[in-house]
Order: structure tokens, then C-alpha cells, then sequence
């Protein structure tokens, strides 16, 4: 059997390596922030304060639960998106990345500026008989323009925390059309396509961050690199889901890049309530399925 310390090199490697594939690959696409493909009603959703519940699907498989949920700050006229994650559980490689809970939030004004973002939850890496805990903790808050912030990582292996390189905001493009959400008003058949950026400012913050203390410990790792942006359309005629033993008439919204379809996103025709959330890429297909 290798030293002690050789098998504690070898599990570190596994857990960081494990973690930032699952982080640049599937964390995009379940904590994101950018810009909504068509109009939601800020007012009316706040309105409501009942959270919508999701089960997360990757390649058919359930992995986890999601909640999201709207609110209205009267005091400073903002309103706040909140998504959190439960029992999500990740496999590759004889590795499993778990996370019991999670929560991202997105704060944003009236008129479409984001203000805040935070994201923290706890996290768990199991490698046969092997368990590894943490817990991350990352918020910025953005002024004249810029994010800024400051991240804090406790785990098994020891503790960091550092403050967040800055990093520029485009402002009114507060939310990722590849995150699931209430509802969307607005749609019908044969719209206009238009652009959608993926966008997530403390993501940037935040890989950057992992990226030197990864190469503190000798992983160093290149940066990612930009994604094109997306072409996004509506069909020309609703498409029936079937979802809780009913079929239902959705419009659909597409997400291609280079004619690729990478996403979909199913809209209940009658009042705009969203159903399903899809996204598919590099032989993985993630799934949000409402429950309610």
C-alpha cells in the first residue's frame, strides 16, 4: 500500500480535479445568471411568494431537487431570485460528488440591473470508502459597473478564503434563460429569434479563484474558454408535453449554437407557467421537471 501521504496526494487530486470538471461543466447550467429570453413579470411572480419544485434529471436519472422562488424587497424596490438544491449527487469515474445543499441568489432593481450574488452550500466527495467534506461560501455585490466580492472554502483538507478578482457587469441581463423559472410572458409561435449570452459574473469570479489555489497545489489549470452565444427561437406551433400523466400544449423555445439545439425550455400555453427545462451538450442531457 502506497504512504499515508502518497494516498492523501492522490485523493486531493481526485477531489479538486473531480470538483472543477463538475463545476465548469455542470455548475453553469444549475447556478447561472444572465439575461431572460423573453419578458417575466417581476411584480406578479413576487406577488405570489410560492416557490415552484423541480426534480433534476441527468441522462434520465433523477439526481436531485431544486427550489426557486421569488421575492420583493419594499426597502430598497429589488427583487430577489433564490434557487436551492437538495440531495444532488454527481457520478464519474468511480467518483461522486454530492451536495446535500446549495443555494444560489440574484438580486436585482426594478429595471433589470443586478445588483447582488451569493452562492454557498455544502459539499461531499465520495471515493469508495472514502469521505470528503466542505463547505463554499462566495458573494459579490456590484458598484459602478464592477463585481466584487469575497469567497471562503472550508473542507477536510484545510481552509481558504481570498477576496474576488473584479470583474465587469452588463447591466438589465440579470438572469440565464437555461435556469428554470416560474413563468415567461410574452410567448407565441414564429417570434423573432434573438441572442442569448451566457452570462454569470461571480462564476468568472469564482473560477478564477479555484484556478490559483489549484495551482498553489501544483494543478495548474488554463482557463476556460468563452462560449459563443446562443440563437434562440420559438416554434411556429405549440408542441404537446407529456408531464404528470397529462398532456399538455407548450410553446417551445430553442437554444442553438453552430445549428446545434443545446437547450429547450417548455411554456404551458395558458398561462405561461414553465414545465420543463432541458440542456444537453458533450453527450450529457440535464432535465428540470416541475412537480407542481
Amino acid at each position: 500500500m502506497p504512504p499515508r501521504i502518497a494516498v492523501a496526494g492522490i485523493v486531493a487530486f481526485w477531489i479538486a480535479t473531480t470538483g472543477y470538471v463538475a463545476y465548469r461543466d455542470v455548475w453553469p447550467r444549475l447556478f447561472a445568471s444572465g439575461p431572460p429570453p423573453v419578458a417575466i413579470e417581476l411584480a406578479d411572480e413576487a406577488k405570489q411568494n410560492v416557490p415552484a419544485k423541480w426534480t433534476l434529471y441527468r441522462n434520465g436519472q433523477p439526481i436531485g431537487k431544486l427550489t426557486t422562488l421569488m421575492k420583493y424587497h419594499d426597502a430598497t424596490d429589488e427583487f430577489q431570485f433564490t434557487y436551492r438544491y437538495s440531495k444532488l449527487r454527481l457520478e464519474q469515474g468511480g467518483v461522486a460528488l454530492e451536495v446535500p445543499d446549495a443555494t444560489s441568489d440574484v438580486r436585482m432593481t426594478r429595471a433589470g440591473d443586478f445588483k447582488e450574488q451569493a452562492l454557498s452550500g455544502k459539499l461531499e466527495v465520495v471515493a469508495g470508502k472514502s469521505r470528503f467534506g466542505g463547505q463554499i461560501d462566495v458573494r459579490g455585490t456590484v458598484s459602478g459597473g464592477t463585481l466584487t466580492g469575497h469567497g471562503s472554502v472550508k473542507s477536510s483538507f484545510g481552509d481558504f478564503e481570498a477576496d474576488l478578482e473584479p470583474v465587469p457587469v452588463r447591466q438589465g441581463q440579470p438572469l440565464n434563460p437555461l435556469q428554470p423559472v416560474n413563468r415567461i410572458a410574452g410567448i407565441h409561435g414564429g417570434m423573432r429569434s434573438w441572442v442569448v449570452h451566457e452570462y454569470n459574473p461571480l462564476q468568472d469570479a469564482l473560477a478564477d479563484l479555484i484556478r490559483k489555489q489549484l495551482a498553489k497545489s501544483g494543478l495548474p489549470l488554463g482557463a476556460a474558454k468563452p462560449k459563443e452565444p446562443l440563437l434562440a427561437e420559438v416554434a411556429g406551433e405549440p408542441r404537446v408535453l407529456s408531464w404528470q400523466n397529462q398532456d399538455i400544449p407548450c410553446w417551445v423555445i430553442e437554444y442553438r449554437r453552430k445549428e446545434d439545439a443545446i437547450a429547450r425550455t417548455w411554456v404551458q400555453v395558458r398561462d405561461g407557467k414553465v414545465l420543463r427545462q432541458e440542456a444537453f451538450e458533450g453527450g450529457e442531457a440535464l432535465r428540470f421537471e416541475r412537480e407542481d
